[in-house]
């Protein structure tokens, strides 16, 4: 009786995964990078109009009446951005580095126990933070001078105490990283909203120190403007272009078409601001900061 034959099945073999093209890599490429652009300049569009609000606000004038262009918005957003952007990658690249000397210089063991050690210090640190950022939230009136530290004490702590569940509890859920970078988001968009506010309030009064220092304006008009910020002199010449001259004034700045005029003793307390049109009618002569002899019109 013959044997009977056996037949071996050879394991499939899997197939490669095909290649990525190099036109594939590129838009990837190019997709990644301007998905980033697009978040950043959303960003800077939007602390350079919390800065534009409380610097105007301070001048007493509504930042809608002079129709702000994206690109002064977008410059001022760098202003306040800046620094928490510099700082916050300074901290980072320092605890890394520090994370990373350690760890090479520990053993194994020294290691474990330092990390077991830091958990529940790291667990009371960010319970404290988180604690105080909430109640400051519910009241931020007295925190006034710290613009920034709260919302930045929150993303800390909340790092804390994720470090530290992390060491008691491993294995982190999808939905509980996504809960931690939540959190961390708000409160750095609390901390640079808070700072960039800061900043608009701190140029203003920087800017309103400074107009003494401005060179003075001379105003004419082709007709009466009623400015109760400036003298009025009625030009006697019959044939002249400009019949209204106005002095004691300084441009705070020009934009959206429009003139905004402050005295040259401008108060935070009592100061008035002046908003004119910059048409035709209208002529400006600059000088001297102190001002000048100005000849009869």
């Amino acid at each position: 009786m013959a044997g009977r034959r056996t037949t071996r099945l050879r394991p499939p073999v899997p197939r490669a995964a095909p290649a990525e093209s190099g036109r594939s890599k590129a838009v990837r490429v190019v997709t990644a990078v301007a998905a980033n652009v697009t978040l950043f300049t959303a960003l800077l569009y939007y602390f350079g109009f919390l800065y534009t609000q409380v610097f105007f606000e301070y001048f007493r004038l509504h930042y809608t009446v002079l129709g702000q262009t994206a690109d002064e918005i977008l410059a001022r957003g760098v202003d306040g951005l800046l620094l928490p952007v510099a700082g916050t990658a300074g901290a980072g690249l320092v605890v890394l580095g520090a994370v990373r000397y350690l760890r090479h210089r520990l053993t194994d063991a020294a290691w474990a126990a330092l990390l077991r050690g830091c958990a529940p210090v790291a667990a009371a640190g960010g319970l404290a933070l988180v604690g105080v950022t909430v109640s400051i939230a519910l009241d931020p009136r007295p925190y006034r001078a710290y613009a920034g530290l709260p919302g930045l004490g929150f993303a800390a702590g909340v790092v804390l105490l994720v470090f530290a569940w992390h060491r008691w509890s491993p294995g982190f859920a999808v939905a509980e990283w996504v809960v931690t970078y939540l959190l961390v988001t708000f409160g750095l968009f609390w901390s640079v909203g808070d700072y960039s506010g800061a900043v608009g309030t701190r140029r203003a009064f920087e800017t309103a120190a400074g107009i003494p220092a401005r060179p003075a304006v001379t105003l004419y008009s082709a007709e009466s403007l009623n400015l109760g910020i400036a003298a009025e002199t009625r030009c006697a010449a019959p044939e002249a272009a400009y019949k209204y001259r106005y002095t004691g004034l300084k441009l705070l700045l020009q934009s959206g078409g429009q003139y905004v005029f402050v005295p040259a003793d401008w108060r935070p307390a009592t100061g008035v601001t002046a908003v004119l049109p910059r048409t035709d009618k209208l002529r400006l002569e600059f000088g001297p900061p102190t001002g000048r002899a100005v000849e009869p019109c």
